[in-house]
């Protein structure tokens, strides 16, 4: 069953946590909310991550950057998400990135390669990688 249309909120109530590896009691973690952008004139339903900064990034405008800004979505501990929240106040700040019919294509025919679990344990790998080239 779809989720009901939302608008996008700073509310930790409308987030959801998801382990990058579910089998691992301590995996890094990513914060997600599925709703539209306040600004979008057609209420179009998209995944947003919330990032160290405060901001929110749309997941296909996320899938367009350097695998180096990989870790700005990654949180290592909920707390460490907990204090980002912590800071958010008023109407949510978007990182608004302009995004391709290419770049749809592309995430979705690497979103449609595997199930969830796969999918996050492949961005967990990427994740991992990308931090041990710093």
């Amino acid at each position: 069953m779809p989720s009901p249309s939302r608008v996008l909120t700073n509310d930790y109530n409308d987030c959801k946590l998801i382990k990058l590896d579910f089998d691992d009691p301590k995996s890094p973690l990513v914060v997600l909310q599925e709703a539209y952008a306040p600004s979008d004139p057609v209420s179009r339903m998209r995944v947003f991550y919330l990032q160290h900064d405060g901001f929110w990034i749309d997941e296909i405008a996320r899938s367009t950057l350097p695998e180096r800004e990989i870790g700005e979505i990654v949180f290592d501990t909920p707390a460490e998400a907990l204090r980002v929240f912590s800071g958010l106040f008023g109407k949510p700040l978007i990182r608004d990135l302009p995004v391709t019919e290419n770049d749809v294509r592309a995430y979705m025919a690497r979103a449609g390669s595997g199930s969830p679990k796969e999918l996050f344990r492949e961005f967990l790998a990427r994740y991992r990688a990308s931090k041990s080239k710093v």
